[in-house]
């Protein structure tokens, strides 16, 4: 998973395709690594159920998202304790977040993007999650909190990501020098035909001149 995905429906999207080709031969290694050939037996006859029955619940988890809140969360939790550990309760949790979040619920948003941090297996899941996390916490006006989450972050396909997001937040913090190294960081990061470069060269121009309203 990479910045090839630039807006949060395709990483969303990338996330549902990532399971649905790789979910079941993951399982099988585990199975066959933990029971053998007899662990594999159990496994082919007991996944397409297991499978049909998580799918279903996530399906009904994306219908109530629009729905009654209190039911819809009920179920969110009902699906992140039944199946903690695996992708589908991390994409329970990224369809609550996000449906939080269409509703400026960012409080309770902030807690289903934390859960995927803290919970889930897949490190991808976890950045996704984490730069969401990030600007949640702008939204809630919480800039140092943000901060701590990505300060010294590194990660191999997310690092203009990153700097981007450590940019808005000195922003937001009249760091101008801070934030003008950092906008500069992930341009440094991303080919020349790259859209985002647009965006974070205009960030870059909207800055006040060094010193001025610095901390």
């Amino acid at each position: 998973m990479s910045e090839e995905y630039q807006t949060e429906e395709e990483q969303i999207e990338a996330i549902k395709k990532w399971w649905k080709e790789n979910g079941k031969s993951i399982i099988l290694g585990l199975v066959i690594g933990i029971g053998g050939i007899g662990g594999y037996r159990y496994w082919q006859g007991n996944v397409e159920e297991q499978a049909k029955l998580a799918s279903m619940e996530f399906e009904e988890v994306v219908n109530l998202s629009q729905g009654d809140k209190q039911k819809f969360l009920e179920k969110v939790n009902n699906v992140k304790s039944d199946r903690a550990g695996k992708s589908y309760a991390d994409l329970t949790a990224f369809v609550a977040a996000k449906s939080l979040i269409e509703k400026k619920d960012y409080e309770m948003a902030k807690q289903q993007l934390q859960w995927i941090v803290d919970n889930s297996n897949q490190e991808s899941f976890i950045h996704i999650a984490r730069v969401r996390l990030v600007k949640v916490l702008m939204q809630l006006n919480k800039p140092d909190d943000a901060l701590s989450l990505i300060k010294d972050m590194k990660s191999n396909g997310f690092e203009s990501t990153y700097a981007e997001l450590r940019g808005d937040i000195y922003a937001k913090l009249n760091s101008v020098t801070e934030a003008k190294s950092e906008y500069q960081l992930a341009l440094s990061t991303l080919g020349p035909g790259d859209q985002k470069r647009v965006a974070i060269e205009m960030k870059v121009n909207n800055l006040p001149a060094t010193g001025v309203q610095e901390k």
